[in-house]
């Protein structure tokens, strides 16, 4: 039971890198517009809703993966170990 709570901390921390890496990746997708329209101070502020609710969305899940591998990190210092 022990090397399974290390193994599950580990795939969810290691999920969880991904899942904010891909969070951090998300761009416009019309880069040259927004940002002509951000420097002259008219944007497109559907766009940039847009973004900010797909990043937060991978961020959501991000967190929850790190919760899981936090969750087990605990669950494993706690078991006894084996011998």
């Amino acid at each position: 039971m022990k090397h399974i709570c290390e193994f599950m901390s580990e795939g969810c921390a290691a999920a969880a890198a991904v899942l904010w890496f891909v969070s951090a990746s998300i761009r416009l997708r019309k880069p040259n517009r927004i940002k002509r329209g951000l420097e002259s101070g008219l944007d497109d502020a559907k766009a940039v809703l847009i973004m900010v609710y797909r990043q937060s969305r991978w961020s959501a899940w991000a967190a929850i993966a790190a919760g899981l591998a936090a969750v087990f990190a605990i669950a494993d210092g706690l078991l006894p170990g084996t011998q």
